[in-house]
């Protein structure tokens, strides 16, 4: 599948593809960053800025779009809109000031482990779901991805090491 992108973006730059590709919630940057390394021999500074932007692009894409969503659906669906309610105040009553706060810093470590489905997709849908402020969600969420790229970038340019010394 990966193959039939590549082949797709073939005829763009290598760091705008990066960029593309690191946007899409299939490769997000884990995928990204060492295609960018392996594939386009991108220097790693620029494989690692280019991945690092294209994994942030959806995060303004996903707040724009999908509030409205789940707005729409809470007004047609009482039965969705009651639970949602229900649940929203059993989790302030529970945690109070702090879930805020304490869930954007969840929110950094479930980004920044670099797994298949932890990536920035998930995690700002799981801040939206999570009623966490959006002033403390996206700060964390790009750190979360920064961190993640670093892994990547780390991990990426280890195994590489290790294969030359075969």
């Amino acid at each position: 599948m990966i193959n039939d992108y590549l082949v797709y973006f073939q005829s763009l730059p290598p760091e705008l593809t990066t960029a593309l590709l690191a946007s899409l919630p299939i490769t997000e940057l884990r995928a990204a960053l060492p295609i960018a390394l392996t594939f386009f021999d991108l220097n790693p500074y620029v494989a690692y800025v280019s991945s690092v932007i294209g994994n942030l692009a959806p995060l303004a894409f996903i707040y724009a779009i999908l509030p409205r969503l789940i707005t729409g659906a809470t007004e047609r669906i009482p039965a969705l809109d009651k639970a949602m309610n229900q649940w929203f105040e059993k989790l302030e009553k529970q945690y109070g000031e702090n879930y805020s706060k304490w869930g954007a810093f969840f929110l950094l470590l479930f980004v920044a482990i670099p797994l298949p489905g932890s990536g920035i997709w998930t995690g700002t849908v799981l801040a939206i779901l999570f009623n966490v402020k959006r002033e403390l969600a996206i700060p964390y969420l790009t750190m979360g991805v920064m961190i993640a790229g670093l892994l990547v970038l780390g991990l990426t340019q280890g195994v590489f090491a290790g294969l030359q010394l075969l």
